[in-house]
């Protein structure tokens, strides 16, 4: 290989393990070579000399949330070009998963990390990622520790932006349905944090609706479609339901569409609906729902640049690396039936 193109061996091993210094021209030189003679890199040995393995270790909460699919795509592709694989493991929700799947990873000496939390609060286990030392990106959800990069979008930003749009149509009772397991007391009381893209919205919710003369009701514990059909349910029924709804996830939003779909309450006319989180069915039904559209595969990229950059010893100088949502303003927002009705003659 080395002869054939006409380099050292030290040279075609730094070119085709992708480490070290090589200058471009000749690194493409011996990858042309390569492929034209059919080469086929020993992962093995090359870690061994290089102790790199050309690896990333992706920890993802549900790999089936398109969210997190979109994401998964833009770190492989951004992977991929630079030359690393990506092992993927998918924790649904459960933190022993997740610390199972860190510590094979560690084991299989990846060479960085990208890890969605399925935790607000604990982080031990990540901060062993950190003394091996492996480089690590949280991706979409925030921890205080450990020190990390973190890959994310401002959802404080753009539910602040989604309760102001509300408030111009003359809303004054908003009720958000969260997917968190967390009881709304233990929220308020600030006993327990939900992950971070819940909390932004929460913490969105309070300051906006304090802002504005708004009242708000916070709803938790829609983990599945059952219990997200009961708790939209308690939220219509109440005594002084709400005008508006804001769903932190789209499958919360397609049950309340469901569920007020078959009590013939129209969207908007008898209930505001917006989506934080945008989903492909939202173009289709009808209305069209209003959504925050989160830049998913760009965050997934970005997350890989951030990996990379680190490991290669440079990188961006701070830390959080936040992305900006998209409001799509659909459909489904529109004044309250009594504010509409007093307006018409």
């Amino acid at each position: 290989m080395a002869d054939a193109a006409g380099v050292s061996r030290s040279t075609a091993a730094r070119s085709l393990g992708n480490y070290g210094t090589v200058d471009p021209a000749l690194r493409a030189r011996v990858l042309q070579v390569a492929r034209t003679l059919g080469y086929r890199r020993n992962a093995l040995a090359s870690s061994v000399s290089s102790g790199r393995s050309c690896t990333i270790g992706v920890v993802i909460s549900d790999v089936e949330d398109p969210h997190f699919a979109r994401a998964v795509r833009g770190i492989i592709d951004a992977a991929r070009d630079r030359g690393f694989d990506v092992i993927l493991a998918n924790t649904d929700e459960k933190l022993q998963a997740e610390r199972a799947a860190v510590k094979v990873f560690l084991d299989k000496r990846v060479d960085g990390f990208i890890v969605s939390p399925s935790s607000g609060m604990i982080s031990t286990h990540l901060d062993e990622i950190l003394q091996m030392p492996r480089p690590l990106v949280l991706i979409d959800r925030f921890l205080p520790a450990p020190d990390s990069d973190w890959v994310g979008a401002d959802d404080y930003a753009s539910t602040c932006a989604v309760i102001e749009r509300l408030a111009g149509e003359g809303h004054r009772r908003i009720d958000l349905v969260a997917a968190t397991s967390r009881s709304v007391d233990e929220i308020e009381q600030g006993i327990s944090q939900p992950i971070s893209p819940i909390a932004q919205r929460i913490q969105a919710l309070r300051d906006a609706t304090a802002a504005l003369g708004v009242r708000y009701r916070l709803h938790t514990g829609a983990m599945s479609r059952d219990s997200t059909r009961q708790v939209v349910r308690a939220a219509l029924d109440a005594p002084d339901p709400p005008t508006a709804l804001l769903a932190s996830y789209s499958e919360i939003a397609l049950t309340a569409f469901q569920e007020l779909q078959q009590r013939g309450l129209s969207v908007p006319g008898d209930l505001s609906l917006v989506s934080l989180d945008d989903a492909q069915w939202m173009t289709v039904s009808s209305p069209a729902i209003s959504a925050v559209q989160r830049p998913s595969y760009e965050m997934g990229v970005r997350a890989a640049e951030v990996l990379l950059a680190r490991l290669a010893g440079d990188g961006p100088t701070g830390r959080r690396h936040t992305l900006p949502n998209l409001i799509i303003d659909r459909e489904s927002i529109g004044a309250p039936r009594a504010t509409a009705e007093s307006s018409n003659p």
